[in-house]
């Protein structure tokens, strides 16, 4: 009896010591899924899942936007919203403004994606 409970603690043990060994030491969702985040050759029209059902739940139209200057209703007002130098320090929690307001901070990936668009000259298709 003693040689089965001595077996089976020791089973255990072992058990315990390799989970550190395969514990999960992901960051983030994307590593952790092992998915890529692919920033190439973006459009606008690659986003717009982005710019529309979460920007432009708030920021609509010229005249009915929390903040002046920042309208996000289609790819022209995208652009300029984007060329005053406000949405990507806001999308990325840097300085005061913090959006989307209200909700989670958008996934690194979408950061990033938005970012090359950006870089890339903002092509809209």
């Amino acid at each position: 009896m003693q040689k089965t409970k001595f077996l089976i603690t020791l089973f255990g043990l072992i058990l315990l010591g390799l989970s550190g060994f395969v514990s999960c030491t992901f960051e983030n969702e994307e590593n952790y899924f092992n998915q890529v985040c692919d920033t190439t050759n973006l459009v606008y029209n690659d986003l717009t899942y982005i710019f529309t059902n979460v920007c432009a739940s708030c920021h609509v139209s010229p005249d009915n936007t929390p903040r002046t200057g920042i309208t996000m209703g289609n790819f022209e007002q995208v652009k300029a919203s984007v060329l005053t130098g406000k949405v990507l320090p806001a999308i990325k929690h840097e300085g005061n403004y913090k959006m989307p307001a209200g909700q989670a901070k958008l996934s690194d990936c979408d950061i990033e994606k938005i970012e090359a668009w950006i870089n890339a000259g903002m092509p809209e298709n």
